[in-house]
């Protein structure tokens, strides 16, 4: 048995030919970046003057902006914002209405003859300036919220007393003003006024006499027709057109072809010379030093209580107390110490008080001159009256007695039963 020999194993063919060998790395730019575009890129660049010009077209950006905001302020007969009156203005002047809106005194007597004045704002007016519109002829006033003990109120409607402050609620008018009857039912948020000292002539409108938004008090000799508006709500942009806000604005202020639009101003010259006293020249020298101790010990007595144990806590009261309790209280201590006289000083000062808002007598009227009217308007002598509301003290329980129903009666006299 013979074996097959194995075939010859044939070398591989040698490689021929030559390698391409790697292109070399160089330094060269882009194509898409060449020279032109770097110089063009440069050529851009911001420089002193392109500066200067891009920040004057700011800055008249800036000024034509601030020159062409809208107009505001609290009824501003050009102010576009909620708080202003340029709604009523316009309706007003496409009426025929002319409206003039001055700050000053002078300005307002110069145009006032025959027109209606809206006064805006009355804590402002002092006597002279009242005198001096009111020589001027105006036809109507209508003040706007007129603030007690103000000199405006009590020239020109003494007698009308602070009531009450109302809510938003739509309210009836509940007399028989013409304007306000047109009107129907507005929404008056705001002050109410005490208006019985003028209803025998006078309208008492929106809600009743006691607490009325709208007070109107008919011309008098040498003085003109005066309306007193508890709420500016109906003159607002943001009211004008709620309920009967609108009817009831336009009655009031374009009844005349000519409206006065006051708002007066602190730089009034007809202010000239009221309280040019700062308040360094009006405290006296000694409170300084002694402000200075107080505060030093109060500062002292917060750092020792503040280093207390615990912090504080708050408990509800355990009960609630009714006013008319804490009355019955007063009363029973006043009784249980025989104090005749200072009950019958309060049921006195009560019963002034009352006598003289129903007469329509201004504050601080004098004695000689309510006990008068008081007993004109009731029948009973002076002599009587004075008893009444400026005698001797009562010496005995009943005697106290006697005089609270006697006075009780008297208000009644007076005020109509």
């Amino acid at each position: 048995m013979t074996a097959t020999p194995p075939a010859p194993v044939t070398p591989p063919a040698p490689v021929t030919g030559s390698v391409t060998p790697p292109a070399p790395v160089t330094d060269s730019v882009p194509p898409s970046f060449d020279d032109t575009t770097w110089d063009r890129a440069r050529r851009w660049r911001p420089t002193g003057r392109g500066l200067a010009i891009a920040a004057l077209l700011l800055l008249a950006l800036v000024v034509l902006m601030l020159t062409t905001s809208r107009r505001t302020g609290y009824l501003d007969p050009g102010a576009v914002d909620p708080s202003g009156s340029r709604a009523v203005a316009n309706v007003l002047a496409d009426q025929g209405v002319r409206v003039t809106d001055v700050r000053t005194t002078a300005d307002v007597a110069a145009n006032a003859q025959g027109a209606t004045v809206l006064v805006t704002d009355s804590t402002l007016l002092t006597n002279d300036m009242i005198s001096e519109v009111l020589d001027a002829g105006p036809s109507r006033l209508v003040l706007i919220d007129p603030l007690p003990g103000s000199p405006a109120l009590d020239r020109l409607a003494a007698g009308t007393e602070f009531a009450d402050v109302a809510g938003e609620d739509a309210v009836e008018p509940n007399c028989r003003w013409e304007p306000a009857q047109r009107a129907g039912s507005a929404e008056l948020p705001g002050t109410r006024y005490d208006a019985r000292a003028w209803t025998p002539g006078g309208q008492a409108c929106y809600d009743r006499p006691e607490s009325a938004a709208l007070v109107a008090i008919p011309a008098r000799a040498g003085r003109p027709e005066v309306v007193l508006l508890g709420s500016a709500h109906p003159l607002t942009n943001e009211g004008f057109d709620a309920q009967g806000n609108a009817a009831l604005s336009l009655s009031l202020l374009g009844s005349r072809s000519e409206l006065v639009w006051w708002r007066p101003v602190s730089s009034d010259p007809a202010l000239a010379g009221q309280g040019t006293a700062t308040i360094a020249e009006l405290v006296p020298t000694w409170v300084v030093p002694v402000l200075l101790q107080v505060l030093v010990a109060c500062g002292l007595v917060a750092w020792w209580r503040s280093r207390r144990l615990g912090r504080l806590v708050t408990e509800p009261l355990p009960v609630v107390i009714r006013s008319g309790e804490t009355t019955a209280g007063h009363a029973r201590l006043l009784h249980a110490h025989h104090a005749r006289a200072e009950a019958a000083t309060h049921l006195r000062a009560r019963a002034r008080e009352r006598v003289r808002v129903r007469l329509g007598l201004p504050l601080g009227v004098p004695e000689a001159r309510l006990v008068a009217s008081a007993a004109t308007r009731s029948g009973r002598t002076p002599e009587q009256v004075g008893a009444l509301l400026y005698g001797p003290e009562p010496t005995t329980d009943a005697h106290l007695v006697a005089l609270g129903h006697d006075l009780e009666a008297l208000m009644v006299e007076v005020g109509g039963a």
